[in-house]
């Protein structure tokens, strides 16, 4: 034990060989570190660029530009005739869960004739018809 008075006497001395003290793992000399002002700079950069994206998606999302492109998407997409409502002047169907009259484009489908009992689509050409689903 180290009491003053031993202080005070120069009993004390310094040791002979300076012992080197264990650096830690996780530290970095000063010149490696990146410097917070650069860190922060980085961030917000990163904040303002995911922002801008956001915002342009929302206006393609609400200015319905995405519908055309989905629906470009959907090649092999099949209509389903559940029902016909016929008259001469103005005969209707129920397409797909939607109605739909004669000129109609649904599913990238045409509508070219609704008779009594079917249906006379369109797509690319190539004419075909579609019977009532029972």
């Amino acid at each position: 034990m180290v009491s003053d008075t031993d202080l005070g006497k120069g009993k004390l001395q310094k040791p002979e060989k300076e012992v080197p003290q264990p650096k830690r793992k996780d530290e970095q000399p000063i010149r490696n570190r990146p410097s917070s002002q650069k860190s922060v700079k980085l961030r917000l950069f990163l904040i303002a660029v995911v922002v801008m994206l956001g915002m342009v998606v929302y206006y393609i999302w609400t200015a319905g530009l995405i519908s055309p492109i989905l629906e470009s998407l959907s090649i092999n997409k099949e209509v389903v005739v559940t029902s016909i409502v016929y008259s001469e002047e103005n005969a209707s169907a129920m397409v797909s869960d939607r109605i739909v009259y004669e000129g109609d484009i649904i599913d990238g489908y045409k509508v070219v004739k609704i008779h009594r009992d079917k249906v006379e689509f369109e797509k690319n050409g190539k004419v075909f018809t579609k019977q009532v689903n029972k």
